[in-house]
């Protein structure tokens, strides 16, 4: 199934920071870099300067809980991810990177 940048940008830009995270491509990436990346992960190449501005935001500020993040810091990012709806990359344990995406619940009718 295709991810559409236009009709649910947030998964759009969790599936490009993984593709991106593959490459080994940083936050300080072109965007030649960023649609080669979506290209080899078979994602169309970003249209939204908001696609690629979300991704390199994600890519340049990873949380790490067992790292020097403060609680202050990583409750800022886990917040402003959700507010904005844009993916988050989390270090995990042993350092790997795990994107992770805010979904909103609906509420029920």
């Amino acid at each position: 199934m295709k991810i559409s940048e236009r009709s649910n940008p947030a998964r759009y830009q969790a599936a490009l920071v993984q593709a991106a995270l593959r490459s080994g491509v940083g936050h300080d990436a072109s965007d030649a870099d960023l649609d080669q990346a979506a290209t080899a992960a078979g994602l169309r190449a970003p249209a939204l300067t908001g696609s690629r501005e979300a991704v390199r935001y994600a890519l340049e500020c990873p949380v790490d809980f067992m790292g020097d993040d403060s609680n202050q810091d990583i409750a800022q990012a886990l917040f402003d991810a959700a507010i904005e709806r844009r993916p988050l990359v989390v270090l995990d344990q042993r350092g790997r990177p795990v994107v992770m995406l805010p979904q909103p619940v609906e509420e029920p009718v």
